[in-house]
């Protein structure tokens, strides 16, 4: 290869990781537009609008002619037409969707979990095929009839299409499963008050009892001489009681079932309640992850420059070109480090009880948020309070995966209301300060703020389930709420609330044994 090939392939090469560059940094803001599908389930009454700003993100990330959805029908498993954008295209997209399904199109796409793309047998252009599906089942299929070439469409936005596509099948099963919680607590409210009202009638009852025995009894004493006519007499009553006791007894093991299916029912509503809160946590590991990888991206596309710009210059030495692949590499394993962070948070088995370090654990959550937090000038200090300096004895059994949620979803409040008040001009600069102490065989975690602080009013109610003092579009009320029973219930811990001169604080105690 001589000089003008060398020089040709270089300039050929540096434009595609320009390229490339370009591509990722535009895929990472549209990364940031497909997280806001999320909608409040408690104002839906049905899943019309979860579809519409589905379509409405596929319609930014490519152009298409006509799209539609159909969902499967759970009484029979049949899919169902669903949203068709326009209207008009309904009965072309049902029948394009039939076969689809019988040529086995739809359930490649199912299976790979991506966007598929085939040549329309009724329509004239190319069809994009997406599954919509969740780890549990499928949930529908997403059809649209391409306004580009297939070719023009980078690999980014086919991702993005799927990113988009599984959020949408996860609304829906969320909205399905919310409803069915609602249900349950409406049932569940009927059987309390059927149980207060039998416990009212008991109640009567006894003491209409107990005053027939007293009275049956002062009359024993008083005639002596109608013994045989009294003995035979309480005997009767003596039968009534006996069946009173057996319909008691009765009734008891009636309550037990009852207490034990209610039981059963909260069980199966907190666990819906994880779920939604860790979906939550996911949102804001991967807003964190698009602001960390966006600075090591410049780095990249400055290293590329000055290989460019060195070349021109002077020619590229075996010892520069050494040194720029060294730091590309360690920008390259900074960002994996990133992913591994995520992946550690949402895998499977990152609830599993487990000894860890709580202040290697608190850093670790503050340095994957704190580039997100102080580009919106919040910064977050993890510190040791008093003497403990040895960071080997703050060791902690539980599951670590549930006390980083738990640090999310403090920080995301505390990010709240700092935010609120940096736009009002209360303060200059956000601090969300976290404090850990080893202090006469307890380990106790404390989160400050300067945001302002919870009203007195309310702060006795801050982890109930679903209440919340932030506007309807930026809280559900199961952040604190799911805290709570993951610090309590799996961590055998303590939460608490107050306030201090300046804002909030929350209080997390773990016992050491």
């Amino acid at each position: 290869m001589n000089e003008n090939d060398r020089l040709g392939f270089l300039e050929a090469r540096v434009d595609f990781l320009l390229q490339e560059k370009t591509e990722s940094i535009k895929a990472l803001e549209n990364v940031l537009e497909v997280d806001d599908l999320a909608v409040s389930l408690n104002k839906l009454e049905s899943t019309d609008i979860i579809i519409e700003r589905a379509f409405k993100k596929i319609s930014k990330l490519v152009r298409v002619k006509s799209a539609g959805f159909m969902l499967v029908d759970e009484s029979n498993g049949f899919f169902t037409p669903a949203a068709f954008f326009p209207e008009e295209c309904r009965d072309s997209i049902v029948s394009e969707t039939d076969k689809l399904i019988m040529d086995n199109t739809f359930a490649l796409a199912v299976k790979a979990n991506r966007s598929v793309t085939v040549r329309s047998k009724v329509l004239d252009g190319v069809l994009l095929v997406h599954a919509l599906s969740t780890v549990s089942r499928t949930r529908g299929m997403f059809i649209c009839l391409l306004d580009v070439n297939k070719e023009d469409v980078p690999d980014a936005v086919f991702s993005l299409i799927t990113i988009v596509m599984n959020n949408t099948a996860h609304l829906l099963e969320s909205f399905e499963l919310y409803n069915r919680n609602k249900m349950a607590n409406e049932l569940l409210s009927k059987s309390v008050k059927r149980l207060e009202q039998s416990e009212i009638y008991l109640k009567s009852f006894n003491e209409k009892l107990e005053a027939e025995v007293e009275s049956r009894t002062r009359e024993l004493t008083a005639t002596n001489s109608l013994l045989e006519n009294e003995i035979s007499e309480r005997k009767k009553i003596e039968k009534l009681l006996i069946q009173q006791k057996d319909a008691l007894a009765n009734l008891n093991q009636t309550l037990e079932n009852r207490v034990a299916v209610e039981t059963e029912n909260r069980r199966r509503s907190e666990q819906v309640l994880h779920e939604q809160s860790k979906m939550a946590a996911m949102g804001q590991m991967l807003n964190a992850i698009s602001h960390q990888w966006r600075q090591p991206l410049n780095s990249l596309g400055m290293i590329v420059q000055d290989l460019m710009d060195e070349f021109e210059e002077k020619g590229i030495s075996k010892e520069y070109l050494t040194e720029s692949v060294e730091k590309a590499v360690k920008l390259i394993l900074h960002m994996s480090n990133t992913i591994d962070d995520f992946c550690n948070l949402v895998r499977p088995d990152s609830n599993e009880r487990e000894d860890f370090n709580l202040f290697e654990t608190v850093k670790d959550v503050s340095v994957l948020v704190n580039e997100s937090y102080s580009n919106s000038g919040i910064f977050i200090e993890p510190l040791l309070r008093g003497d403990n300096e040895e960071t080997e004895q703050l060791i902690v059994h539980g599951e670590q995966g549930l006390f980083k949620q738990v640090l999310l979803n403090i920080f995301s409040n505390s990010k709240d209301a700092i935010s609120e008040r940096l736009a009002n001009g209360k303060i200059s600069r956000g601090l969300i300060r976290v404090e850990v102490e080893s202090l006469d065989g307890t380990l106790k975690v404390f989160v400050t703020d300067n945001g302002g602080g919870i009203p007195v009013a309310v702060i006795d109610r801050v982890f109930e389930p679903y209440f919340t003092t932030k506007e309807e579009s930026k809280g559900t009320g199961i952040g604190l709420y799911m805290s709570k029973v993951f610090i309590e219930e799996h961590m055998n811990g303590s939460i608490a609330a107050s306030n201090t001169g300046d804002g909030a604080l929350i209080s997390i105690c773990f016992n050491k044994n």
